[in-house]
């Protein structure tokens, strides 16, 4: 094997390790605590506006629908508005606590135990969506408070969050797929430089 088809093989296997080697890293969600020093002097509670779904994101599963994914890919994602404003404390301060309403929520999906704090005006909750094969349909209500650095609670909303899409949905590209590319080309390769070594 000449030096050319080396390096090529070379190039090609780091490409494929490369492609797999993506790892999933999302920022955990911010927990609201309550500042005890803010009590004195703020007993005005939040304004909470009626609360959005603003997109549904289902998970592509591990190995499904012919194709591999990088690991976030298995997470569903719910993107929820935080609209709600305080006298004080920031928008980006204040924390959404969620209660079920009515409804069930999905399997492996669970609300937070606590408060959260928004990524800018949108609050994210994430879970493991399953097998994109046999995803279930998502149809519950939640009970939203907004609540101030000082503890002070809004009105409740009360938010539907729907979406009907379970089953196989493929989703283009992923780590694993573009690593068996980055193989056959290796393979094509090898097979290429066999059939000239045999017409010699």
């Amino acid at each position: 094997m000449n030096r050319m088809v080396r390096v090529l093989l070379a190039v090609v296997l780091v490409c494929a390790l490369r492609a797999d080697a993506r790892a999933c890293s999302i920022s955990p969600p911010r927990t609201h605590v309550v500042d005890p020093s803010m009590q004195a002097t703020d007993q005005t509670p939040p304004t909470l506006p009626p609360v959005t779904v603003l997109h549904i994101t289902r998970g592509t599963g591990g190995d499904q629908c012919g194709f591999s994914h990088g690991t976030c890919d298995a997470n569903g994602v719910i993107a929820l508005s935080a609209p709600a404003t305080d006298n004080v404390t920031a928008a980006t301060s204040i924390g959404y606590r969620y209660t079920l309403e009515a409804g069930s929520l999905p399997q492996d999906f669970a609300l937070p135990a606590d408060a959260r704090e928004p990524y800018g005006d949108e609050i994210f909750l994430r879970w493991t969506d399953g097998d994109t094969n046999s995803q279930e349909s998502i149809d519950f209500t939640v009970r939203v408070v907004a609540i101030d650095l000082a503890g002070n609670e809004s009105a409740p909303q009360s938010v539907r969050v729907i979406d009907d899409r379970g089953g196989c949905a493929i989703a283009r590209g992923g780590g694993s797929r573009s690593a068996r590319g980055w193989i056959v080309l290796a393979l094509l390769v090898l097979a290429a430089r066999r059939r000239r070594l045999r017409a010699r």
